[in-house]
């Protein structure tokens, strides 16, 4: 067994042997300039040279560790590869943003001869036959792709120097909401170089990639083939919870055994984890997964507040009769592809006027929820539940209610939805602009003032028996990605209200990058804005009237939200 460990030794010791030639500076010069010459260079971003062979040897051969040296010599290898003379493509941009594009870096290399600099610099302000290969490879596309990206079976800490080179210019170049970060891009990667060369191990590697993904802020983020269980803990808890005025309340039972050899029961609620309150918990792991908002924050807290590979944990907290506890509770194991119960949300119940209303009816038929719930001259349309087709025999059934309440807090991505806008708008609506990359120029992106396509740029139609009643809209943390862009279309409806939280904030399609050893990492990849311009990334949409579950209505399973908007459908004259 010695002889294990000490080859184990031997080899992290050898594998990082090279790497410690180069300085944290030279680390970053040689990172920025492989991304800039890997996305311009004709014959590299076409595909023509493997770019990636090219940076392995460099960190490999430490016997010429000079930065400047070895950047000349990269140009006369890219330039020794033949490439095809590329037609200009048209693109459909109405005007370029900048707000991305910044390669002032160039001048400041401090160990590239100025021959080289001035190269670079000219391969950028003049780009031509800049291919996409690494980038956009599927004709007629709008998407980043790294399909082509090369995959590895070994382990070694040149390969991890590499995935952080590859990650860190996907962003620099492709990620039209770079500009959104709290921090500078290029302090990213000064951050991130020591912490990738330190790598010794799977375990290290895993832990570096999760807390780079989470230095994008954005909600969309994540890994793949999760890598949290690795990270932050194969076991959690034995119950489903909801996270609220910074405390835990019990929703539900996982492992009942456990829960009653723990004295724990539905309604609980729990102030601190091993002595440590909530929101200290969760800051404790927050810094591996993303999050555009402090919103999404608490949400995605769900995903590892409790996860840990201690096989137990000390829990403090309050009972329903106020009566306070401390006890032991057993973790149990997770199955990330069968946790039905991700979010822990109890199922709601509606208290209006006195009486207690299950709004929320699943159709065994269908597998689905009913779509639509109504009492008296108001109505309710669960919409991640909605469909198309039924939406006109739906409208003419309700044309004369009072109110119509949407609920935003689930998930529908299908664009015929728009339809229900032909009944709530009286005239077409411009609804939203976006941002997609420019693949011959990488790092500028264009503006398309529609966000759909062409044929969808409007929602609605002339009408002038459109829907005259008080239109309610309810929105939370859950409300994401499509469903909010249902949400920036909705603002469009006359006398709008939404009632609810901060939505998730991260809008646009999920993007991925591929990463050496397959698995990949999820981002935003086009931008979405209202007409003016208008942010919603990071920013979410947020509500006319702010409505949040209390640690009484989780426990009694009520819906402030829908019960609020009923309330001002009837304050409607």
């Amino acid at each position: 067994m010695k002889y294990i460990v000490f080859f184990s030794v031997f080899l992290t010791t050898a594998l990082s042997a090279q790497l410690t030639k180069f300085s944290d500076c030279d680390l970053y010069e040689l990172g920025k300039v492989w991304g800039l010459v890997k996305y311009y260079h004709p014959a590299v971003s076409q595909g023509k040279t493997d770019w990636d062979a090219v940076l392995l040897q460099s960190l490999r051969d430490g016997s010429k560790s000079d930065t400047g040296k070895m950047i000349n010599q990269w140009l006369v290898t890219a330039d020794q590869s033949k490439f095809d003379n590329l037609d200009k493509k048209d693109n459909d941009c109405d005007s370029i943003t900048l707000r991305n594009f910044d390669i002032s870096w160039v001048k400041k290399l401090k160990k590239v001869t100025s021959e080289s600099k001035t190269r670079l610099l000219n391969m950028v302000a003049e780009p031509k036959n800049v291919g996409s290969f690494y980038s956009n490879p599927v004709e007629n596309s709008i998407r980043f792709s790294s399909s082509n990206e090369k995959v590895y079976d070994k382990f070694s800490v040149e390969i991890k120097m590499l995935e952080l080179f590859r990650i860190w210019n996907v962003i620099e170049y492709f990620s039209p909401y770079k500009y959104l970060l709290d921090h500078q891009w290029d302090d990213v990667l000064k951050k991130y170089i020591p912490v990738f060369r330190s790598i010794k191990n799977e375990q290290d590697y895993r832990s570096a990639v999760m807390r780079l993904a989470a230095e994008l802020q954005d909600t969309h983020v994540g890994i793949e083939k999760t890598l949290q269980y690795d990270v932050v803990g194969k076991l959690t808890s034995p119950f489903i919870f909801q996270i609220v005025d910074g405390k835990v309340v019990i929703t539900g039972i996982k492992d009942e055994a456990k829960m009653k050899k723990a004295n724990l029961e539905v309604g609980d609620l729990i102030t601190k984890i091993n002595g440590r309150s909530i929101l200290k918990s969760i800051d404790d792991k927050s810094g591996y997964f993303a999050y555009s908002n402090e919103s999404v924050k608490l949400r995605e807290a769900y995903s590892y507040l409790f996860s840990s590979d201690e096989p137990t944990m000390v829990l403090e907290g309050v009972k329903q009769n106020g009566k306070t506890f401390k006890t032991t509770v057993e973790r149990k194991g997770r199955i990330f592809n069968s946790e039905w119960d991700k979010d822990g949300i109890p199922s709601y119940h509606l208290v209006y006027n006195g009486k207690t209303y299950t709004y929320l009816t699943y159709n065994e038929k269908e597998s689905r929820l009913n779509p639509s719930f109504h009492v008296d001259d108001k109505v309710y349309f669960e919409f991640s539940s909605l469909k198309a087709s039924e939406i006109p025999a739906l409208m003419d059934t309700y044309k004369n209610a009072k109110g119509m309440v949407f609920d935003l807090r689930g998930y529908n991505d299908d664009g015929s939805l728009l339809k229900v806008f032909d009944y709530l708008l009286g005239k077409p609506e411009h609804f939203g602009i976006k941002t997609q990359a420019d693949f011959s120029q990488p790092g500028k992106f264009c503006f398309v003032d529609n966000i759909i396509d062409k044929a969808y740029k409007f929602a609605g139609k002339n009408n002038p028996d459109s829907y005259k009643g008080q239109v309610v809209v309810l929105i939370n943390e859950y409300t994401q990605s499509s469903e909010e862009l249902w949400a920036m279309i909705f603002k469009k409806v006359p006398g709008v209200i939404f009632v609810g939280s901060q939505t998730a904030g991260a809008d646009g399609n999920k993007t991925a990058i591929k990463l050496t050893d397959g698995n990949k990492l999820i981002f935003s990849g086009l931008g979405i804005y209202y007409p003016d311009g208008g942010e919603t990334q990071r920013i979410g949409i947020k509500p006319d009237v702010i409505v949040r579950p209390t640690v009484e209505s989780i426990r009694n399973n009520e819906d402030l939200l829908l019960l609020k908007a009923f309330e001002l459908i009837d304050q409607k004259k």
